[in-house]
């Protein structure tokens, strides 16, 4: 990404990128990610594509910087060495907001954009990156009996099984549930029973 999600950035560059964020998900709600392009997205958004290419390098790098601005806005310690096990029902509820808060949006993406096409691909991608990180970060130290990537690209697959359910396969599911669902997901104690 040209830009890091995490930078502070200036007045001028938040409301650039908002603009181009907001035209390319408009765009996505209404047609498939493959069929978006840059020349669309910034008549859109009113910038011309010199100001496009300073920003981002292609329509995927609009998704991944927003994905992950989206998120570390959700999760902003996600990059931080700690035991993320010990606070997965806070981080539940975060998913949970998450949903509540972009429900209506990706409802409409998903019309367009179906599973295990080429965005839901991108979604995987981002999700395996961020499991990466938390990985990283919160199994220095420890001891698996198996390697920790296996562990977190289940749990990545588990919360990406949620998403698919919630809205491909529309299942209506009450934040306790996905909290439920999150926390048996991330308990490592099941782990250990296996073993």
């Amino acid at each position: 990404m040209k830009l890091d999600f995490r930078d502070n950035l200036t007045l001028s560059q938040r409301r650039t990128t908002q603009m181009v964020t907001n035209a390319f998900f408009l765009l996505l709600s209404k047609k498939n990610f493959d069929d978006i392009t840059v020349r669309e997205i910034c008549r859109l958004s009113l910038i011309p594509h010199s100001t496009f290419y300073n920003y981002f390098e292609d329509k995927y790098d609009v998704f991944r910087w927003a994905f992950f601005h989206i998120v570390y806005g959700y999760y902003p310690e996600m990059d931080i060495k700690m035991n993320h096990y010990d606070n997965i029902e806070d981080y539940s509820e975060r998913v949970c907001d998450f949903i509540d808060d972009y429900k209506s949006i990706i409802s409409k993406i998903v019309i367009h954009n179906p599973m295990n096409g080429t965005f839901h691909q991108l979604v995987r991608q981002c999700l395996y990156e961020i499991g990466e990180i938390i990985a990283e970060n919160c199994t220095r130290d420890k001891n698996f009996d198996f390697p920790y990537e296996v562990l977190f690209n289940n749990y990545i697959n588990g919360f990406l099984e949620i998403f698919n359910q919630t809205f491909y396969y529309k299942k209506e599911y009450t934040r306790k549930q996905i909290k439920t669902y999150m926390c048996d997901l991330f308990d490592l104690r099941q782990v250990k029973n296996l073993t």
